[in-house]
């Protein structure tokens, strides 16, 4: 008669079945959650109780907890009154978050460290049902700004607007992801959110600041040449007269000639006269703060470009390998603060192009404390 060999003693397999359960612990913890585990997280991440709700929440167990302990009916009737509660506020919240339709209204000529409006509009497009508390946050960089706009009611099919006040310290592009809309209608117990792509990008103009009496003084003295610029056959529009023989008869204004009667011939100011450049360098030596330098630098060009724009030249930018023309144009002040916001250091230090003709030059040099800015007259000659 053969013995049944007897299992191995209990001890041992604890010790086998050890490894096998620490190591399942592990892998469960390093592992990617799965899909079901994602969707649980995303629903708390989106579903946060506030202060009163925790607060709700642990009376409602407290008050359940009595019920059972108890068995009074009234206790039983008070607690799924508390949860119907709940319940009704979760519902409501998700109706009022349903079938919104939201957009910016982007403002023009956002300088750094200036503040400005940001348009939001929300169009409720439920049939029957509005909107009551909703807060919209915008979402710029993947972060929420940290103003918010508040709309208490939005009547079915209707559409509201308002603003809020912002401030950007840094210029360049920056990039609008979405709106994320939240509510915590109607009783405040939980505050349900949800986001909404909309993408868009910002440029923010570099700031500034007040330019040197240098470039005013200037200003006004290539003011008073300008006055008695000698006619050209191009330019800004400077006048009429009579036809002479040797002039160019493209020149010929038929429409007044035929009226008068005699040939008239248009007269046009010389445009080299009334262009400056404005021209950005580096710094030849190595600086401490080289970055803060030259965003001063910057900030110093861009002054000094619309400070003889509204003195009416025509200008034009040099920034090493960035270069805008001079042009007679009213988006030329668009286009010159748009090649200064996305302008780097490298740009500028990169080999510039020939240099347009002008009859200003102004230099704005990178500079330990404040730039250095240098006008100098060119008389139309190309440096």
């Amino acid at each position: 008669m053969s013995r049944v060999p007897s299992p191995p003693p209990q001890r041992e397999r604890i010790a086998t079945a050890r490894p096998s359960s620490f190591h399942g612990v592990v892998d469960a913890a390093t592992k990617p959650p799965t899909g079901a585990l994602r969707r649980r997280r995303s629903v708390l991440k989106r579903l946060p109780t506030t202060r009163e709700g925790v607060w709700f929440l642990g009376a409602t167990l407290v008050v359940g907890a009595a019920a059972v302990n108890a068995g009074l009916n009234l206790l039983f009737l008070v607690f799924g009154m508390m949860l119907f509660l709940i319940l009704a506020s979760g519902v409501m919240s998700e109706l009022c978050l349903r079938r919104l339709k939201v957009s910016r209204r982007l403002p023009t000529g956002i300088h750094a460290g200036a503040p400005f409006l940001m348009g939001i509009s929300v169009r409720n497009e439920k049939a029957h049902a509005p909107t009551f508390s909703l807060e919209v946050e915008d979402l710029m960089d993947e972060r929420p700004v940290e103003r918010r706009c508040y709309f208490l009611k939005i009547p079915a099919g209707r559409e509201q607007e308002t603003a809020y006040r912002n401030l950007l310290g840094r210029r360049g592009r920056h990039k609008l992801v979405g709106f994320r809309l939240s509510t915590r209608f109607p009783f405040g117990l939980i505050r349900k959110s949800k986001e909404i792509n909309a993408p868009a990008e910002v440029i923010v103009y570099p700031a500034l600041v007040p330019v040197p009496p240098l470039v005013a003084l200037a200003g006004a003295t290539q003011a008073q040449d300008r006055q008695s610029a000698r006619p050209a056959r191009s330019g800004e529009f400077h006048g009429l007269r009579e036809f002479r023989v040797g002039d160019d008869p493209r020149q010929i204004h038929w429409r007044s000639s035929a009226r008068r009667g005699r040939l008239l011939l248009r007269e046009h100011e010389d445009e080299v006269g009334g262009a400056v450049l404005v021209r950005l360098e580096a710094s030849l030596t190595k600086l401490k703060d080289e970055a803060e330098a030259f965003e001063a630098a910057v900030s110093m060009a861009a002054s000094v470009a619309l400070s003889f724009l509204r003195q009416g030249y025509t200008v034009g930018l040099q920034a090493g390998r960035v270069s805008v023309p001079a042009r007679a144009a009213s988006t030329q002040a668009q286009g010159l603060l748009t090649a200064l916001a996305l302008v780097t250091l490298e740009d500028v230090r990169a080999l510039s192009p020939e240099r347009p003709k002008a009859a200003m030059l102004t230099t704005v040099r990178m500079a330990p404390g404040s730039p250095i800015v240098e006008v100098q007259r060119l008389r139309g000659a190309a440096a």
